[in-house]
């Protein structure tokens, strides 16, 4: 019997925080006119999120997009959400470790500034992934954390649908009470607000849950109450599983005609979405529905269908892992060449403080030649205090990196290092800056010859 999973509602959940009402043709055109960075970026990762479910590949080009310029830019926030869904990407692509990584390091940088929001949508991520694999206790971890945080943001269409998931989490973990605890509070919130899809995803999970305990009649009303939201919505996937649940409804309790009618409906959307899965999966209960009627002919069309189907998931899921090894490549390049870039910047910073270090004696050393030339004392006294600034400000300028990375760029503890270095170098600084000008503006008194001196006049 299958088991809906919890990546199913995830992406549910990641659509609903894209703000459904604005379309993806309206969204394609604000990024073309778009002319600030961070917009741009902002509506790449909206973009992205409309292909989570459909075209994943088309997530990864724009969340790779948006990842580039995120960090070109030092767009923090932007840079969190863009690897978080690079690894929804990849959760469609059937690659988890690859997902997992990416997820991860969007949380690192999340909780680094403290973005509430992308943390949330981080632990949907994470949540999704365990649950894509069976770990359906780690998922519900995760899915209570989304929880929590959107409770805490006020977030309300975010929080019900976290609210769904958890309620999924529980229904697959078996805890059926807890499931019904969260999904009717989904319900009921999603009413209050008048969220017609996390409605329905409640539904389908309720519907299911009804159905695993025999309670057909209410299995069949939540079912059918969700999916007018599923075709408004365009919802293939959220279809293809009311219509199948339906039909396996209508085949246990042996009315095989309004079986074989869901069935039909379901092995259609299994072919929109292009899914040789279900496909495989429907074909396999329409055979069964006509061997239970006698028509044999019809049960080996069926069966047929669901072989070739089975032949062309195994093509899918070499495409799957041929994309997830070039997706990943791309990632490897793009890490490469800022990992170039950034060594060519530390080059050329290095570079510059070789050639201030070189440039700070030598015009210390114009200033002792300007000191023994006739000229005016006060030029001399300003070239010998621009020397001494240029000194003491490459010590700041070279300690600066070194303190960040020892203080993890914490404010506090920069600002109480550089008021001790200040402390140590303004004195310092006070005291050379007499000492040169004492040595190289003090001119000696030209010395009197012997001879020219005249004699006291005697008494």
């Amino acid at each position: 019997m299958k088991k809906p999973i919890l990546g199913i509602i995830f992406f549910l959940v990641i659509q609903l925080n894209v703000q459904a009402q604005s379309g993806l043709d309206s969204l394609l055109r604000e990024l073309n006119s778009a002319t600030r960075d961070t917009a741009k970026i902002d509506l790449m990762i909206k973009i992205a999120r409309k292909y989570v479910e459909s075209k994943p590949d088309l997530t990864f080009k724009y969340c790779t997009d948006a990842l580039t310029l995120s960090r070109k830019i030092n767009y923090e926030r932007g840079e969190a959400l863009a690897l978080s869904f690079i690894g929804v990407a990849f959760i469609g692509f059937g690659d988890f470790p690859k997902a997992l990584e990416n997820i991860l390091e969007a949380l690192k940088k999340s909780e680094a500034i403290n973005d509430k929001h992308s943390m949330g949508v981080c632990y949907m991520g994470l949540g999704a992934v365990y649950g894509e694999q069976g770990d359906y206790q780690r998922a519900l971890e995760y899915c209570l954390k989304s929880n929590k945080i959107y409770q805490d943001l006020n977030n309300v269409s975010s929080y019900t649908a976290t609210l769904v998931n958890t309620g999924n989490a529980y229904l697959n973990l078996n805890r059926m009470d807890s499931a019904r605890f969260y999904l009717n509070k989904a319900v009921e919130l999603s009413r209050s607000i008048d969220d017609k899809a996390n409605e329905a995803g409640a539904y389908l999970n309720l519907g299911y849950i009804h159905f695993k305990l025999n309670q057909f009649d209410l299995a069949t009303a939540f079912y059918r109450q969700g999916i007018p939201t599923f075709i408004s919505d365009n919802n293939y996937l959220f279809l293809y599983n009311s219509y199948y649940f339906l039909a396996q409804i209508y085949d246990s309790t042996h009315h095989y005609d309004s079986a074989f009618r869901y069935s039909r409906l379901a092995l259609i959307f299994s072919q929109k979405m292009g899914s040789a899965t279900n496909e495989a999966e429907i074909a396999n209960q329409l055979s069964g529905i006509f061997k239970k009627k006698g028509e044999l002919d019809s049960a080996l069309f069926y069966m047929s269908m669901a072989m070739n189907a089975k032949d062309s998931m195994t093509s899918q899921e070499k495409i799957k892992k041929l994309q997830a090894l070039t997706f990943s490549e791309q990632l490897r390049q793009m890490q490469i060449a800022e990992q170039v870039a950034k060594d060519a910047e530390s080059r050329k910073r290095n570079l510059q403080l070789a050639a201030i270090a070189i440039f700070i004696p030598l015009f210390f050393l114009f200033v002792l030649i300007l000191s023994k030339r006739k000229v005016k004392t006060r030029t001399v006294e300003f070239f010998a205090v621009l020397s001494l600034l240029f000194l003491f400000e490459f010590i700041v300028l070279f300690a600066h990196p070194f303190i960040g990375k020892w203080t993890h760029e914490s404010p506090i503890w920069m600002l109480l290092i550089l008021v001790i270095i200040a402390s140590l170098l303004v004195p310092l600084h006070h005291r050379s800056e007499q000492w040169i000008k004492n040595k190289l503006t003090h001119k000696p008194k030209p010395v009197v010859p012997v001879e020219n001196m005249e004699e006291p006049a005697q008494a």
